[in-house]
């Protein structure tokens, strides 16, 4: 059974990237997606061979057939719509940035734990040439001894 998909906002990286993504992965599809303007939801769905087109983010919610969920709605919004869809019972990948602020991705993270729901911020650099790169640097020892401090995360020690 494939993972259904809900797609909360239709801009330009759903269009480019995720609805291309999702029909490219196996044991996907696009089950449903969100704008707050109907034709423009059937527009997408109808590109993206989305089973349903909502207007109303609650209709996507209640969607049987969603099981999870891709928010690229403002950045405002995020931690709103993550709240709404883990309550829902849905599963959570929320474009960057997660949230406004520190409280409202503690909120999200709760009620994701809350619900026994899974929820992750969409911006991984793990197959960035650049992070390749750097990845590979510190493993040849190119960058001298990387410590852990109760700062930043990480810092070259010169000792």
């Amino acid at each position: 059974m494939a993972l259904g998909w809900g797609i909360i906002s239709t801009g330009l990286h759903p269009e480019n990237k995720i609805a291309p993504a999702i029909a490219r992965a196996t044991g996907a599809e696009l089950a449903a997606v969100y704008s707050r303007d109907q034709g423009r939801a059937e527009a997408f769905a109808e590109k993206h061979g989305a089973k349903a087109a909502w207007h109303d983010l609650v209709s996507l919610l209640s969607d049987p057939k969603v099981d999870a969920v891709f928010i690229s709605s403002p950045n405002s919004l995020h931690a709103q719509h993550g709240i709404q869809a883990a309550l829902a019972g849905k599963h959570v990948l929320v474009e960057k940035p997660m949230a406004m602020n520190e409280a409202e991705a503690r909120q999200m993270a709760a009620v994701a734990a809350e619900t026994g729901r899974q929820l992750m911020v969409g911006h991984m650099w793990r197959f960035d040439r650049e992070a390749l790169y750097r990845r590979d640097a510190v493993a040849r020892g190119l960058l001298g001894d990387i410590v852990k401090t109760k700062g930043y995360g990480i810092h070259k020690s010169w000792g």
